[in-house]
């Protein structure tokens, strides 16, 4: 089974011919309780009470949640039948995507025998769930570049960031605040590399678990740094590269070209985790 997930390598496909390698009813999460959260969290699609099947197919352009990217949504047809099935989310098992599918009338066993493994399906985003997917990489996308730029240029690490759902503006955390003039420089420098249509390509290589760096764990749990997730288990690594801007591994989806994301705004405000902080909208 792939664990590279083909909408990688090209994230404007939309569609895809596979096979289904398993499927089980979905369990119910155990409740857990409330707590006030200081962040934003990432938007995911409402869940309702519906029974899911979660479904591992060979290949996927439906990509899971993770690094701070939400998941996309999309649609499952079986091809014997032409029934559609709605994928409301999907999430990250180590190297594998795991789709929660929608069981249409609670009809359980029914939908079991329809993801059969082996069972030939075409998996999609519609057009809703690539609206959304294009948005979500044009936004992860910026974030490289703001964050790039602010380390190079200010010294400014990211400490994290944030994917919230359109109109909402996107944002990373970093240690202090800035003034008008650094606003300004980042801001301009990071439009004219957008206008420039500055290319944006990834290289992959073999992953060798002895020679990554681990990314540093601060008192509140927060990971700060580049790296890949501790459970990641897709046997190559990739990394996107900003030509003559930044290289930084990844496993989520990038625009090719900053010409697709058409312009960048850079907004420093006040603290809003702690005092020590600041939020950059973009």
């Amino acid at each position: 089974m792939s664990e590279c997930f083909v909408s990688l390598g090209d994230p404007l496909l939309r569609t895809l011919d596979t096979v289904v390698v398993a499927a089980s009813l979905s369990q119910p999460a155990a409740p857990v309780a409330a707590q006030k959260s200081t962040k934003k969290s990432v938007i995911a699609p409402a869940i309702p009470n519906d029974p899911l099947l979660e479904v591992v197919l060979h290949d996927t352009v439906i990509f899971p949640e993770g690094g701070g990217q939400p998941t996309d949504t999309g649609i499952i047809t079986t091809v014997a039948d032409g029934i559609t099935w709605e994928v409301l989310q999907a999430k990250r098992h180590g190297g594998h995507a795991v789709h929660y599918v929608r069981v249409k009338g609670g009809e359980t066993d029914k939908a079991l025998l329809a993801f059969l493994p082996g069972t030939k399906v075409t998996v999609a985003l519609g057009q809703e769930g690539y609206d959304r997917r294009y948005d979500h990489m044009s936004m992860h996308t910026s974030q490289h570049l703001l964050s790039a730029l602010l380390e190079s240029r200010l010294e400014l690490p990211t400490l994290s960031w944030s994917l919230t759902a359109y109109p909402s503006p996107c944002y990373v955390e970093i240690p202090r605040g800035m003034t008008v003039e650094e606003v300004s420089l980042i801001q301009n420098e990071a439009n004219q590399l957008v206008f420039e249509g500055r290319r944006v390509h990834v290289e992959v290589e073999e992953l060798d678990q002895t020679q990554e760096k681990p990314t540093t764990v601060l008192e509140s749990g927060r990971a700060v740094g580049k790296g890949l997730p501790d459970d990641y288990t897709g046997g190559v690594k990739r990394v996107v590269v900003i030509d003559g801007v930044d290289r930084n591994p990844y496993a989520f989806h990038h625009c090719h070209a900053f010409i697709l994301n058409e312009s960048l705004f850079s907004v420093a405000v006040g603290p809003i985790f702690q005092a020590s902080t600041i939020c950059n909208f973009f």
